[in-house]
């Protein structure tokens, strides 16, 4: 499989992924996309992170999620997702396929969610629980500390949030 994944990233050009980047809510997802991307989460979450909490939760239901899928659709080489809690937008659940990082997929999913929901008005700023390890990646992307570092599942998280405005 993962000699699939591999080939699938290396034929695409200048790694520019935008244009294959999808964004759905649950409810236009097909079968098949619900099981790439319940795939892409246990390898990387369960697998990977040996992760022990549900990884499959109640907030999937009403999330748009965002994910690039290999060639075939046997798989998501990418996936995240956005949901609206409490009257704020949170990003969550970025995984990227081991063969599949440092080509600027994750960036290209932000990137793919900041666009959607400022072209249908859906919010000015977005938040997200970002693993320590992530931290520099989302600094990165333009988002900032929002308070104390707190524990998640047994992994240190950092509340940060980006202005979209």
């Amino acid at each position: 499989m993962e000699r699939i994944l591999s080939s699938t990233v290396k034929k695409r050009q200048k790694n520019d992924f935008s244009k294959e980047i999808q964004v759905k809510h649950f409810n236009e997802l097909s079968a098949r996309e619900v099981f790439c991307l319940s795939r892409i989460r246990d390898d990387v979450f369960v697998a990977e992170q040996e992760i022990t909490v549900p990884e499959l939760d109640d907030q999937d239901l009403s999330a748009y999620h965002v994910f690039l899928l290999n060639e075939d659709q046997s798989n998501a080489l990418a996936a995240a997702r956005f949901f609206s809690e409490e009257g704020h937008f949170y990003i969550g659940r970025v995984a990227v396929q081991k063969t599949a990082r440092h080509r600027g997929i994750a960036s290209q999913l932000l990137g793919a969610i900041e666009n959607y929901v400022l072209a249908n008005s859906l919010t000015k700023e977005l938040y997200l629980h970002a693993q320590a390890n992530a931290r520099d990646f989302y600094l990165a992307n333009g988002y900032h500390d929002v308070g104390p570092v707190f524990m998640e599942a047994g992994i240190p998280h950092q509340m940060m949030a980006k202005s979209l405005a």
